[in-house]
């Protein structure tokens, strides 16, 4: 008999088994919707307990998880009407909020789709996503919280690239934007174009500090920015040529020397990426 004194068993899983390979979806599946804090371990060899340090997640992550799975698994079938958002919440044994957030999650994803007055449905895009888009959008604290670091941070760089920019900065930019307009439907060529035109502002801004900063950010800072690019390219042309359109008219004020204007574009175009990734718009689930 495995136990642990001084703590709380609400807070543990214990697993005792034979084979110490049990894998990451297995080990998933048997949890359930349970927060994990502690997972124990022993074999039946008698050897030492090994104590593993697991991330407790939110109940509406591990929701969002095992839809995900079912979708990708056809237990829901592109086109097929989800089951109403208080009958997922008796099926997951968890409240009505938790089952919203987690939707609200997979419609940033694109997965999902919500028809006013007739429910929602699973996207026939759905299955062609990848899966790197879940681990990432599903910290949805974490990229809240990173947005409002690009605001404050990507803003102001743009404010002053638009007083300090040289011909050489402008130049770099135009040939960002080009490779930017050329690269439309091709989802990695237009990520990277995305990317380079947000450093290369930060770097014409020529503040070092600001630089330095934005390194410690930018792997997170370029996974938002390809999961945006993402959603606007399984959306429609239309979205995507309008992504464009916002790098342009940043690049405009930019050129024009514009502080205030150069401000505002960066604010409004990094507000419409996140609202394009949390749809939170309150339609009936």
């Amino acid at each position: 008999m495995v136990t642990l004194s001084n703590v709380r068993f609400s807070e543990i899983l214990f697993v005792h088994f034979c084979d110490q390979s049990l894998s990451e979806s297995k080990l998933k599946r048997s949890l359930g919707l349970v927060t994990m804090k502690v997972l124990m371990m022993h074999s039946s060899k008698g050897d030492n307990l090994m104590i593993k340090q697991v991330k407790s997640k939110k109940i509406y992550e591990i929701v969002a998880e095992q839809l995900t799975d079912m979708i990708q698994k056809s237990e829901f079938k592109p086109g097929e009407r989800l089951p109403s958002v208080q009958q997922l919440s008796e099926d997951f044994n968890v409240g009505r909020s938790a089952i919203r957030e987690a939707l609200s999650a997979l419609k940033a994803m694109g997965m999902i789709e919500i028809r006013q007055g007739e429910g929602t449905f699973v996207k026939k895009v759905a299955m062609n996503l990848s899966d790197r888009m879940i681990p990432s959008i599903l910290e949805q604290e974490d990229l809240k919280q990173l947005f409002e670091v690009r605001k404050l941070n990507e803003t102001g760089a743009a404010s002053i690239a638009a007083e300090k920019r040289t011909d050489a900065d402008l130049r770099k930019l135009e040939r960002i934007l080009r490779e930017m307009k050329l690269a439309e439907g091709d989802g990695r060529l237009g990520e990277q174009a995305d990317i380079d035109f947000h450093m290369a502002i930060v770097a014409a801004a020529g503040n070092h500090m600001l630089e330095r900063l934005m390194a410690t950010i930018s792997e997170t800072v370029e996974e938002s920015m390809k999961e945006a690019r993402q959603l606007f390219l399984y959306s429609n042309e239309e979205k995507m040529i309008q992504l464009y359109q916002e790098h342009f008219r940043i690049y405009e004020a930019i050129r024009d020397g514009d502080k205030e204007q150069a401000y505002q574009a960066m604010y409004d175009h990094i507000a419409g990426v996140e609202k394009a990734i949390f749809l939170h718009d309150g339609a009936d689930l």
